[in-house]
């Protein structure tokens, strides 16, 4: 998804949470004002957690404003809360200080996005185009850290498990995680499969509900340990 076509997306909600509510307000309105995405401002996840099941049914982009935290470390408190998050919302960290190094850990629980304290606003729409058509929005030079880094750890606690347990993908959703693994967004998925992107959408809730994950790193990460097993090569 292009900056122009988060323009034209009428389904796709923008939610910014944080204390700071003047600055998040001003940057919700530059949203809705570059774009037709809505867009809210919130106080806290807790607000956040118990609301949007009746208030949000569409797409979500959660921007979570690190500014006010103190430690250069994600909290046990805020991870899980984050954790709580269904999968199907993203999860971003924006006003992040690059010097605080929470990246990695906060991949872990689910984050698909950084935008740091000097991103202009223009980075922000970018980003958040990308976010939206089903992609991450985190440097390469992270993204191979993480992969190797946890993608190792993986292998190491889950091979065995794996060998002996037979997953429940379809072919088709096989298909569609060896091409997220690769890197595809959405769309690409659903033009080389010649499904429509709502269809890409349920086919990855499947599985990462099948597989036990709740981010796309993480089902990439599952694939490359569990894809080339036994049971997966015939």
């Amino acid at each position: 998804m292009s900056e122009d076509s988060l323009a034209n997306s009428t389904d796709s909600r923008v939610v910014i949470v944080g204390p700071n509510h003047f600055q998040n307000t001003l940057l919700a309105t530059f949203i809705e004002n570059y774009s037709i995405c809505s867009c809210c401002v919130m106080d806290s996840l807790d607000s956040f957690i118990l609301c949007h099941q009746q208030t949000f049914p569409c797409r979500i982009a959660l921007l979570y404003d690190c500014f006010h935290l103190q430690q250069k470390a994600l909290s046990e408190s805020l991870q899980l809360k984050m954790g709580q998050l269904p999968c199907e919302i993203s999860l971003v960290l924006f006003n992040l200080d690059r010097q605080a190094r929470i990246e990695k850990q906060a991949i872990e629980v689910g984050v698909q996005g950084f935008f740091y304290a000097e991103d202009s606003v223009q980075t922000v729409l970018k980003g958040l185009a990308a976010i939206f058509e089903g992609g991450l929005w985190i440097s390469r030079q992270m993204m191979t850290e993480v992969i190797l880094e946890h993608g190792f750890a993986h292998r190491r606690r889950k091979v065995v498990a794996h060998d002996m347990v037979q997953h429940s993908l379809t072919h088709r959703e096989v298909e569609i995680l060896g091409l997220l693994s690769a890197g595809a967004t959405n769309k690409c998925i659903s033009d080389t499969l010649f499904i429509s992107p709502h269809t890409v959408r349920t086919h990855l809730n499947n599985i990462f509900r099948k597989i036990n994950v709740s981010s796309r790193l993480e089902a990439a990460v599952w694939a490359a340990d569990s894809l080339f097993l036994p049971q997966y090569r015939n």
